[in-house]
């Protein structure tokens, strides 16, 4: 005895495999123990279902059990049809399952597995470049939201558990990253803050800290509702010096503190109190200052009222050390590795106001800068290097170039004279006229005109030859090319494409005095002609590109003189364009035209009409040439 119970297979949200599919598998399987089931069987039937499986058992002699509660009308008439198959159609139609018991086939109704929670998509894009986010939520739970954020940004936001499953909507615009975040808790009635380690939180409203005491006019922020310390320092009270501590639900403290005209040494020795802090002071600082600052955290206190002193501070085993910047063991040494560009020249582009107390050197191995200094100036070198360590795009520029070469020769004329040797007669005649003829073919044309009658010229020597020419050359060229070029933004890619030809060179030296000798020297020069162009892509926060183009082309005329350099024509332009990511540009307009008419020929005669063709040898020449060249940037993150 066995049991089957053949269902949709579902795991992870897939299909494993279809129903049907397996149905079938298993009535095969059944049919090796009961082969009636293969038997192809006639039947016609009009009635419920439960009495068309009295019917079908009688003609297939196999067991069919029905449920009770499955029991449609039904008209069949089935014709030299397996029963097998005949099952699988009921299973296909009815929404049908099969159970199989040993030889007993049971039709039981088919319950389908519920379809797992499948999260939306959540539409939320990110400019790594001006770190600007964009939302579109519609009713989206906050946990699957900070997630995307935190992938497509690279930065760590989180959520509490209070309101991981807050259901949050609005559409937000490409502003910047902090500035959307705030956006999104107070179109959601939720609480936003940011970590000294860099954490975003996202919060209910309602779990914000509460004030305990009432009093929300001493330097405490009333949208926050922040728990006041009531905790009285051991410090005699200083006039003009007013400072309060804040714990919020999540511990951490923050102070508030007033000043007028206090020696900063002060305003250290009560935070540190307020706060818990253990200290030492290497060297007093001695300035006084003013200030108004609430909810500062208690280094961050700390870096403000020293700046501008002689003094740092450093926290070394849970004690805070305050001395002179270049006080032995108040210096700190710190590896700054950047993420996203290259370390090296990096020196160049940092300011001098920022590392004129530091010790720096580049680390190429490790893409990063070796540090020492005090902490505050470390701080400010970092907080700059992070403002500058941005992904750079970079911009892959596909070209298409296009040459158009058009070009006609026409040669007509009589060429004759006499050669070192006897010429033998040749030469094409169809489709274009390009014959010489022998001294032999020449007198024989002689004789037979003497021969009528028409005029007797005598007879040529034998090296004498003519030549005959009558021919037109056309010519058409479309040469295309899609090159590609890839460089970083601000940077330029260059392509250059040429020909080079090579002339002779012959120089005469003259070697001693009475009797010189006469040495000859040889050589081959070079000479290019080439095309380039230099495109300098600067990719712009709305992804456009500004495009800095500059196309030069240089085309041999021709050899017009032996062993002389072949003369050359040069067409270039400079352009500055903008587009965006993607689009198309067309630069045209380097185009040429030539035209030569020249001969050669008896004075005056040559220039007599009809005439002038056998007396005289012309050609003309006309070219053209245009250079079309598409470009579009594609910017790639």
């Amino acid at each position: 005895m066995y049991l089957f119970l053949i269902a949709i297979c579902t795991a992870n949200g897939q299909v494993a495999q279809d129903r049907f599919e397996l149905l079938a598998l298993k009535l095969e399987e059944y049919a090796i123990e009961n082969p009636k089931i293969d038997k192809e069987i006639d039947i016609s039937f009009t009635g419920t279902l439960q009495d068309f499986a009295i019917s079908f058992s009688k003609e297939t002699k196999t067991n069919l059990t029905i449920e009770p509660s499955i029991n449609p009308k039904i008209v069949a008439n089935f014709a030299d049809t397996k029963p097998r198959d005949i099952l699988l159609h009921l299973c296909k139609f009815y929404s049908l399952d099969l159970m199989f018991s040993g030889s007993i086939i049971t039709l039981i109704p088919f319950k389908s597995l519920p379809t797992p929670y499948q999260p939306r998509e959540i539409d939320a894009k990110y400019n790594a470049y001006n770190e600007k986010l964009e939302l579109n939520l519609t009713g989206d739970t906050l946990d699957f939201v900070v997630k995307k954020i935190s992938q497509v940004t690279s930065k760590n936001v989180i959520v509490t558990k209070a309101a991981s499953n807050e259901i949050v909507k609005g559409f937000i615009g490409a502003v910047p990253f902090e500035e959307a975040l705030e956006q999104l808790a107070k179109r959601n009635d939720l609480t936003y803050s940011k970590e000294e380690s860099g954490y975003y939180i996202f919060d209910k409203a309602s779990n914000a800290p509460i004030s305990v005491n009432g009093d929300d006019s001493k330097g405490l922020d009333n949208k926050r509702n922040a728990k006041t310390s009531s905790k009285k320092t051991q410090q005699q009270a200083i006039p003009n010096l007013k400072l309060t501590s804040t714990v919020d639900s999540l511990q951490h403290q923050t102070l508030s503190v007033n000043a007028d005209d206090i020696g900063v040494t002060d305003i250290i020795k009560q935070a540190s109190a307020e706060t818990d802090q253990s200290y030492f002071f290497f060297s007093l600082p001695e300035e006084r200052i003013s200030l108004n600052v609430e909810n500062v955290t208690y280094e961050a206190l700390l870096e403000q009222v020293l700046k501008g002193t002689k003094c740092t501070f450093k926290k070394e085993g849970g004690i805070y050390l305050f001395g002179e910047r270049t006080q032995e063991g108040l210096r700190q040494t710190k590896v700054l590795q950047f993420q996203h560009r290259s370390v090296k020249d990096i020196l160049t582009t940092i300011p001098k106001d920022v590392v004129q107390n530091l010790q720096i050197q580049e680390f190429i191995d490790l893409n990063s800068l070796l540090v020492s200094g005090s902490a505050v100036s470390i701080a400010e070198l970092e907080a700059f290097i992070k403002d500058i360590d941005k992904p750079v795009p970079v911009v892959m520029i596909e070209m298409l170039i296009v040459d158009f070469r058009s070009d006609k020769e026409v040669r007509i004329g009589l060429d004759a004279g006499v050669s070192d040797e006897p010429v033998t007669s040749g030469g094409s005649i169809y489709p274009s006229v390009d014959f010489t003829f022998s001294a032999k073919a020449v007198n024989k044309l002689l004789s037979l005109l003497a021969g009528n009658g028409i005029v007797n010229l005598g007879k040529v020597q034998p090296n004498f030859y003519a030549t005959l020419q009558a021919v037109e050359d056309n010519g058409y060229a479309k040469v295309v090319s899609k090159p590609r070029l890839s460089t970083i933004n601000g940077k330029e890619a260059k392509l250059s494409i040429g020909e080079t030809r090579y002339y002779q060179v012959e120089r005469t030296t003259l070697q001693g005095n009475q009797t010189p000798i006469s040495l000859q020297e040889k050589r081959f020069e070079s000479v290019n002609a080439d095309f380039t162009i230099t495109l300098t892509p600067i990719v712009s926060g709305d992804e456009s590109v500004t495009l800095q183009i500059a196309v030069t082309q240089t085309d041999f005329l021709g050899q017009i003189q032996a062993n002389a350099p072949p003369p050359s024509v040069n067409r270039s332009f400079t352009s500055n364009i903008k587009v965006y990511d993607k689009e198309m540009i067309v630069l045209g307009g380097l185009e040429s035209k030539g035209v030569e008419d020249s001969g050669t020929g008896l004075p005056w005669i040559s220039r007599v009409p009809v005439l002038k063709w056998f007396f005289s040898k012309r050609r003309k020449a006309r070219s053209k040439s245009q250079l079309l060249i598409f470009v579009r940037p594609n910017v790639i993150y």
